[in-house]
């Protein structure tokens, strides 16, 4: 059992059970798939972070690259809005547009910590929670875009993160595979040394609850009450 949940198929060719080579087989080819998507993965958001510095992104000073939420949310807004609306003032003037990203995260601010969504000045503490709001969740300057007048260019992008996490998620289901498939062997290998799997097999059937390319592995084991 140990060895077959370090290696599946390896209980099995101690047990001189021809089952292994269905367990190795998949295990290689599981193995070959995830390292497949991943690069894939991988490949496609170095794509799609460089297609938006140089197509959308406010190139202002050294190239910062953000998490993958900036990146859904690049996506999705045309513009992000300034960070700081008044630069030639003291301290951080938020974006007030709500049609852009940064302004609709201050309008998001007022709504949570303005009484009654009415305006407060600046020294009222409410005012300096909504600012505390913005300035965590809104987007600085170095990481600002604009999309105007160029939305098939977006649409692209938008394109790119699309495939990039669908070969990640990929990946990840092809590795759920492969830990099963330990599982799976292990149980097997407990179950043929205890002399009870008799016409015990594993088969990879195509799953009818999900759209796309999917599989269960199904082992068959007998049971006698």
């Amino acid at each position: 059992m140990a060895l077959s949940l370090a290696l599946p198929g390896a209980g099995q060719h101690v047990l001189k059970e021809r089952r292994q080579w269905a367990y190795l087989a998949l295990e290689v080819a599981g193995w070959a798939s995830y390292l497949n998507r991943r690069h894939a993965a991988i490949d496609l958001r170095r794509r799609y972070r460089d297609f938006a510095w140089e197509n959308g992104r406010i190139q202002n000073g050294e190239r910062v690259d953000g998490p993958f939420a900036y990146y859904e949310a690049l996506s999705k807004w045309t513009q992000s809005g300034a960070f700081d609306s008044d630069g030639g003032a003291p301290g951080v003037q938020p974006e007030t547009d709500p049609a852009t990203y940064n302004g609709s995260v201050w309008n998001l601010a007022t709504r949570i910590f303005f009484p009654g969504g009415m305006p407060v000045p600046e020294t009222d503490p409410a005012y300096r929670s909504a600012l505390a709001y913005y300035q965590e969740n809104a987007f600085g300057t170095a990481l600002l875009w604009d999309w105007s007048g160029t939305p098939e260019t977006q649409n692209e992008f938008a394109g790119l993160i699309h495939q990039s996490d669908h070969r990640f998620s990929q990946a990840t289901t092809v590795l759920g595979v492969v830990i099963a498939n330990h599982l799976i062997s292990a149980a097997d290998a407990y179950l043929s040394a205890r002399g009870g799997a008799g016409g015990t097999r594993l088969r990879i059937v195509p799953s009818e609850r999900t759209t796309g390319p999917a599989w269960w592995a199904v082992l068959s084991v007998p049971w006698s009450g």
